[in-house]
């Protein structure tokens, strides 16, 4: 087979994809898991506080998460879904008993979760109550807190 042939160089090409094909693959990811809780609300003084989010690992390996900057109707309720596949987390945020015609107060909000491993997740934060979100990584093994803002 003559080197400039194009047979040599369609042997060439095909024998180049199928080794980029090889080194980029399709890595197997576990399977995902989802959980829901409830987030518990107190009435919040600062109306101007900011749409934050604070992450913190205690000393039981849970989490805590601080949710401030939220306005709720009274007895209206917040969810959290977390959706967990490997090294990758999403949280959104959801409200469940939702009350039309009155308009809401500040109020602040914290959950302990018990679904994150020790490891460093890619992370993104959605909130559908108050049309924020934020992507950031968080290392659920260290004991330093992660503080986010939300934005639109």
């Amino acid at each position: 087979m003559d080197v400039t042939s194009v047979e040599f160089f369609t042997l060439a090409f095909v024998v180049a994809m199928a080794i980029v094909a090889m080194m980029i693959g399709r890595r197997e990811h576990g399977a995902p898991s989802t959980h829901i809780v409830q987030l518990v609300t107190l009435p919040s003084d600062d109306e101007s506080e900011e749409d934050t989010l604070l992450l913190e690992r205690l000393d039981n390996g849970r989490v805590r998460i601080r949710r401030t900057g939220l306005t709720l109707v009274p007895d209206e309720t917040v969810n959290l879904v977390f959706t967990i596949r490997d090294e990758q987390c999403t949280i959104v945020e959801k409200k469940g008993i939702k009350k039309r015609g009155v308009v809401g107060s500040p109020v602040a909000g914290e959950v302990i979760v018990k679904c994150l491993r020790p490891v460093k997740y890619s992370m993104r934060y959605e909130s559908q109550v108050m049309s924020t979100w934020a992507a950031f990584t968080y290392d659920a093994a260290s004991q330093e807190p992660k503080q986010v803002v939300l934005t639109y």
